[in-house]
C-alpha cells in the first residue's frame, strides 16, 4: 500500500495546493504519526521553489517554535491559497443544488465542496442536512421519509429514490397534442350501413361572360344564343332568327 504522497513542486492554479493538502492528510489515516511528525513527513515533499519557501519560512520562525502540523498547513495554506478563493469554494457550497446533475455528478461535486466548509458537515447529522438542501423538491419529499442515521445509508436510500423516479416519469404515457384533422371529426365508421342511396354528382359548366364580347371569334366553349352552335356571335349567324314563345324574334 502506497502511503507516500506526490511530491509538491510548483503551483499552476491555486486549487491544486489545496488537492495536494488534502491528499496528505488521506496518506495520515494509515500511518501514525505525531503532528511534529506529520509536518517533516509534508514537508519532505516539497521539492524545488516550495522546497526552498518552506526552509526560508520555517528558518525565519522563532527560536524553539514548535514546528507541528497545525503550523505547517496554516502557513502553507496561507502562501499558495488566497483567501477569497477558500470563500469563494464556500459560497459555491452553500450554494450546490442538483439541477440537471445526475445522482453521481451530485455527489461527487458534493464531496469535493464539502471540504471548504467543513462546518456543516462535521457531524453526520450536518452532512445529510447539507446533502438534503441542493435536492429538487420532488426528490427532496421522497427522501423526506428516510431515516438514516448515516450518511453512507442516506446516500444508498438516495441513490435508490433516484432511480424509483425516473422509472415513474419513464412509465408516464406521454400526452399526444390532438392533431387539426382529429379535432372536428368523428371517428370513421368501420361497419358503415347501406341505405340504397347514391351520391350525387355535379358537372361544372363552362364559365364565361354572358354578354357578347367584341372579339370578331367567341372562345370555342361558347355557342351561338340563335343557332346553339360555335364559331360565331349570333349577330354572324347564317341561320333565320328563331321565334320566342311569346313570338319575339330571338
Amino acid at each position: 500500500m502506497d502511503t507516500k504522497p506526490p511530491p509538491f513542486r510548483e503551483v499552476e492554479e491555486p486549487l491544486q495546493a489545496e488537492e495536494w493538502l488534502n491528499t496528505v492528510e488521506q496518506k495520515f489515516r494509515l500511518l501514525r504519526l505525531t503532528d511534529s511528525l506529520k509536518a517533516e513527513y509534508a514537508a519532505h515533499q516539497l521539492q524545488g521553489a516550495t522546497g526552498i519557501w518552506w526552509n526560508q519560512h520555517r528558518e525565519a520562525l522563532p527560536t524553539n517554535t514548535m514546528v507541528d502540523w497545525t503550523l505547517f498547513y496554516e502557513a502553507f495554506q496561507g502562501h499558495f491559497i488566497p483567501p477569497g478563493l477558500m470563500e469563494m469554494k464556500h459560497t459555491e457550497f452553500m450554494q450546490l443544488t442538483q439541477g440537471n446533475k445526475t445522482q453521481k455528478e451530485y455527489l461527487h461535486t458534493f464531496s469535493h465542496l464539502s471540504r471548504y466548509a467543513p462546518e456543516f458537515v462535521s457531524t453526520e447529522a450536518k452532512k445529510i442536512a447539507s446533502f438534503k438542501r441542493g435536492l429538487g423538491p420532488k426528490l427532496l419529499k421522497t427522501m423526506g421519509r428516510t431515516k438514516s442515521a448515516m450518511f453512507n445509508e442516506f446516500v444508498r436510500a438516495f441513490e435508490a429514490g433516484a432511480s424509483q423516479s425516473k422509472a415513474l416519469v419513464a412509465a408516464k404515457p406521454q400526452y399526444r397534442a390532438p392533431t387539426p384533422n382529429m379535432r372536428n371529426h368523428p371517428p370513421a365508421n368501420k361497419n358503415p350501413v347501406k341505405t340504397g342511396f347514391c351520391k350525387g354528382y355535379s358537372i361544372a359548366l363552362p364559365r364565361g361572360n354572358t354578354r357578347p364580347s367584341n372579339a370578331k371569334t367567341p372562345p370555342a366553349n361558347r355557342p351561338c344564343w340563335n343557332c346553339n352552335q360555335t364559331g360565331y356571335w349570333q349577330s354572324n349567324c347564317p341561320y333565320p332568327p328563331k321565334k320566342t314563345n311569346q313570338g319575339n324574334v330571338r
